[in-house]
């Protein structure tokens, strides 16, 4: 399911996301919710790589964790989910495309001027 999103995953993975990342972004924005168990068995990853993953998308904003009490006396279950509407998180990969496309502009343009002659002495 999450593979059949293959142009949203290089996007994503363009963005700065690793490709396990970008599925684990994909596969919460689809499910709502989910726990590290489902992560795992979706995407074939073991738990340290989907607590990694977490970790670097919580630092992004994108992810919130959520922590459940458990009945018995073991540990709370945590359960993940977006921090934003998903379409928030669209729109800040397309501002980050938009800045690669306006440095690599800016760069195309300063090689066009040493190309040109035009270069002031430094």
């Amino acid at each position: 399911m999450v593979e059949d999103n293959r142009s949203g995953l290089e996007l994503l993975s363009r963005a700065g996301l690793s490709r396990v990342g970008a599925r684990t972004l994909i596969l919460i924005a689809l499910n709502g919710h989910l726990q590290s168990v489902d992560i795992e068995g979706a995407l074939g990853v073991g738990q340290s790589g989907v607590s990694s993953v977490i970790r670097g998308l919580t630092v992004t904003g994108w992810i919130k964790v959520e922590i459940v009490p458990t009945q018995t006396k073991g540990r709370p279950r945590h359960v993940y989910m977006l921090s934003k509407p998903f379409s928030s998180i669209v729109d800040e990969v397309e501002m980050m495309g938009e800045w690669e496309i306006s440095a690599i502009h800016e760069g195309v343009d300063e090689l066009r001027r040493i190309a040109s002659g035009d270069v002031c002495d430094r």
